[in-house]
C-alpha cells in the first residue's frame, strides 16, 4: 500500500481504537502505519485533534443574543409578504392557475369559432406560385441531367472537348 491510500483510511483506523467502534479497519493499513513514520505521525496528529475536540465545550450564547434573535424573528414574521411589480400576484398559485385556465379556454373558444383561415389557391403570377414553379423546374433539370449522365449522353455540368 502507498501512503496516499493509507491516509484515506486513517479515520477508520482511528475509529477502531475508540470504545464505540463497530467495525475493524483493514489490517494492511495498520501494518503500513507501523512501518511508515510519516503515516504514524499523521495518525498521532489525528488522535491529538480528536482528543482536543472531546475536551472542547461549546460556549452558551449570551441572554442578550437570544433576546435580539427573538426580536428579529418577531420582526420578520410581522412583515407583510412583498408583492413587487405589476405581476406580483402571479406568485400566488391559485391566481396563476386561474389565469392559465382562462388563457387555455380562450384559445379553445377562439380556435373553434374563428378557426384557421382557408388556404387560398395561389394563381400564376403571384410570388409564391412563381417560387413553387421555379422549384419544380429545378427538380426537372436535375433529373434530366442525371438521366443524361446515366445513359452516357452529354451533360450540362461537364464541358465537352
Amino acid at each position: 500500500m502507498n501512503c496516499k491510500d493509507v491516509r484515506e483510511n486513517l479515520i477508520e483506523l482511528l475509529a477502531e481504537a475508540s470504545p464505540v467502534a463497530g467495525h475493524r479497519a483493514d489490517p494492511a493499513v495498520a501494518e503500513h502505519v507501523r512501518q511508515c513514520p510519516a503515516c504514524a505521525q499523521e495518525l498521532e496528529s489525528l488522535r491529538k485533534t480528536m482528543a482536543l475536540l472531546d475536551e472542547w465545550k461549546v460556549p452558551e450564547p449570551s441572554p442578550y443574543f437570544l433576546t435580539r434573535l427573538g426580536a428579529h424573528v418577531r420582526e420578520e414574521q410581522g412583515k407583510a409578504p412583498e408583492r413587487s411589480g405589476i405581476f406580483g400576484w402571479l406568485r400566488r398559485p391559485a391566481m396563476a392557475l386561474s389565469l392559465a385556465t382562462v388563457l387555455v379556454a380562450g384559445g379553445l373558444v377562439y380556435r373553434l369559432t374563428v378557426g384557421t383561415p382557408p388556404i387560398v389557391d395561389q394563381g400564376p403570377g403571384t410570388p409564391v406560385a412563381d417560387l413553387q414553379a421555379l422549384d419544380k423546374n429545378h427538380d426537372v433539370l436535375v433529373n434530366t441531367d442525371l438521366i443524361d449522365e446515366l445513359s452516357g449522353g452529354p451533360s450540362d455540368d461537364v464541358a465537352e472537348e
